[in-house]
């Protein structure tokens, strides 16, 4: 009898060791495993986010506050998808377009090509994160608005009077900037007389800076100076280690300009220990026979590099700005990516805080535009679209 209960005893450990090695084969987080990698990233943000006081104020959420109600909607995910979808949400709630976690295998791929000329990011080709990337679909999210194909667009508004030029991106969607700088610069040549020229950035959501820097070189006959200040958190590793990486000259917190202590947010010099001196100075083509007015069409999308092309545009009254109140987060460094050891996905986070030659934090207060218009979408037609009217009206023109 006992030589029988032994055996029961054995075959039933059996099983459950069968059925624990067939699960473990899966590939699923464990609860454990998926706790660790949430406290794991709510301490790399808590440490070196920079805008979490910015974040409070804005939408009214206190994202460091809400940690445990964060752990117990980690805890109830049932599998890796329903995690990555629950660790991909609650970062949202920071709502910064630049912090988030990669949940697709394409655009995985694009910043490990991005970033294979260096040796930041050594992860990007561990065992673990290659293959959670290859567990998941490519698809990417689009944001929504507009439906119109988003092409480059060099067309008159009006023959031989208004010019236009529309730019979907801070980047070249056939891959060559060159080429698109090129056609850029072919059509502004053509517009010698016209009395205005209209860039439409609506729904451009960034890219490079060094594309729109480009374009204001065609169409200045004198140099351009910006400066600013970008602050960081380098108490934290990761930034630490970034900043380092790319030697940026930085200077302590307490050294920052007078009038930019008058009016930058407070938890700068309470939470940022260093800063980075910044200047643009944008080179004049020297060519340029347009001497009509700049205007720039904006809206909620415009983000990231289209967000300091507007930046730009404000402060040096390069063009008026027609639309709405653009997105944030402009004239800072690219996001500083990290792992999650467990899971193994990698998350983007934005690296400093860029504040403007008078201290103001851009994401928070945006850029604002001159003449807000409230129905700003860009139309298939140029007579029905509200931010092309306006600009025809400050110029007295009728279409």
């Amino acid at each position: 009898m006992k030589r029988k209960v032994l055996f029961l005893i054995t075959v039933f450990t059996f099983i459950i060791f069968l059925g624990t090695s067939v699960y473990s084969k899966s590939n699923q987080l464990s609860t454990r495993e998926k706790v660790s990698d949430f406290k794991y990233m709510y301490n790399t943000i808590k440490d070196g986010y920079p805008y979490l006081d910015v974040s409070t104020r804005c939408n009214n959420i206190n994202w460091l506050g809400n940690k445990d109600k964060y752990i117990k909607r980690i805890k109830n995910t049932k599998n890796d998808e329903e995690f990555i979808k629950e660790i991909s949400d609650i970062l949202s709630e920071l709502n910064n377009r630049h912090t988030e976690v990669v949940d697709n295998k394409k655009r995985y791929e694009m910043f490990k090509k991005a970033y294979s000329k260096n040796n930041w990011y050594d992860f990007l080709n561990d065992k673990k994160v290659i293959d959670r990337y290859d567990s998941m679909n490519s698809n990417i999210k689009m944001f929504e608005g507009i439906r119109l194909k988003k092409e480059l667009i060099l067309k008159d508004v009006l023959k031989d009077s208004v010019g236009y030029i529309y730019l979907p991106s801070m980047a070249s969607r056939n891959g060559s900037m060159e080429k698109d700088l090129n056609m850029i610069g072919d059509y502004i040549n053509t517009l010698d007389n016209y009395k205005a020229l209209i860039i439409d950035i609506r729904g451009n959501i960034g890219g490079s800076d060094s594309y729109w820097q480009e374009i204001v070189s065609k169409l200045i006959n004198d140099d351009i100076t910006v400066n600013g200040y970008r602050v960081y958190r380098t108490n934290s590793k990761l930034i630490k280690d970034y900043t380092d990486l790319r030697n940026i000259k930085l200077e302590s917190i307490e050294k920052l300009p007078q009038n930019i202590k008058k009016n930058a947010p407070k938890e700068v010099f309470e939470n940022f220990s260093d800063f980075e001196n910044t200047f643009y100075t944008i080179k004049a083509n020297n060519n340029c026979k347009f001497k009509g007015n700049i205007y720039l069409l904006t809206d909620e999308k415009v983000y990231s590099s289209s967000e300091f092309f507007a930046m730009f545009c404000k402060e040096t009254k390069f063009a008026t700005l027609i639309g709405q109140t653009t997105g944030g987060d402009g004239g800072g460094l690219d996001p500083v990516l990290f792992k999650l050891e467990n899971s193994g996905l990698i998350v983007r986070m934005s690296s400093g805080m860029y504040l403007n030659k008078d201290g103001i934090c851009d994401e928070e207060v945006k850029t604002i535009p001159d003449f807000k218009v409230n129905d700003c979408e860009r139309t298939k037609n140029f007579e029905d679209d509200n931010c092309i009217k306006r600009v025809l009206e400050l110029e007295k023109i009728k279409y």
